[in-house]
């Protein structure tokens, strides 16, 4: 028998707490002889802290090492927050893009319906750069938007097109022209190639070869 408050001793709450347990789970330990158990006066089990100690294979925790092993949850809860965090903070940042996207996409189709109907003059060749390409990105200043001139310019160099071939539209009136146009867009040789989302870095590459093709 042992005294009823030994600070020798746990309870199986305690234990279990320690070992990051259930108490069920922290039975199945005694159950199977891997811990021993003590009892008191009134008949209720105990856990020797040196036991327990044993069966986490280190020595018998001493206060400094009982204040970090209390802290270890403040500290895990600390990092998941902090994850969490991250994650949602990335999550807004796309989302802040993705409305500033729809903004401009709202503005360029209002810009394109308030046009005149009105006959469009004949249209003026444009004039080509060397190799017979050329690259509009069509967006008044958004995040998508610029992420999309930033890559298409990228693709271009790798391709060998000359960095005058590429050109930003940014104001509404003229990506108005293209009609009601959803942002950003890219428009090759005078035709529209995309409209309304970021393509990725293949797709990208794939049309602007064909912009040398032709």
């Amino acid at each position: 028998m042992i005294p009823e408050n030994s600070s020798q001793f746990m309870t199986l709450k305690e234990a279990a707490r320690e070992l990051r347990l259930s108490v069920s789970t922290l039975k199945r330990y005694i159950y199977a002889g891997q811990l021993r158990t003590h009892r008191t006066p009134g008949g209720r089990h105990r856990v020797r802290r040196a036991d327990l100690a044993a069966l986490m294979g280190a020595a018998p925790p001493s206060p400094v090492t009982e204040t970090a092993a209390l802290a270890r949850p403040d500290a895990f809860a600390g990092e998941v927050v902090e994850r969490v965090g991250r994650r949602l903070g990335r999550r807004l940042a796309r989302l802040e893009m993705e409305v500033e996207r729809l903004e401009c996409s709202l503005d360029a189709i209002l810009a394109a319906l308030r046009r005149p109907a009105i006959p469009s003059p004949e249209a003026v060749p444009v004039a080509s750069s060397p190799g017979g390409c050329q690259i509009k990105v069509l967006g008044p200043g958004c995040r998508a938007c610029d992420r999309l001139t930033a890559l298409v310019e990228e693709i271009a160099r790798v391709l060998g097109i000359a960095s005058k071939a590429v050109s930003r539209v940014k104001e509404i009136d003229q990506i108005a022209e293209y009609g009601p146009t959803p942002l950003p867009a890219l428009v090759v040789n005078d035709q529209l190639v995309s409209a309304g989302r970021l393509p990725s870095r293949s797709r990208l590459t794939e049309l602007l070869r064909r912009c040398l093709s032709n």
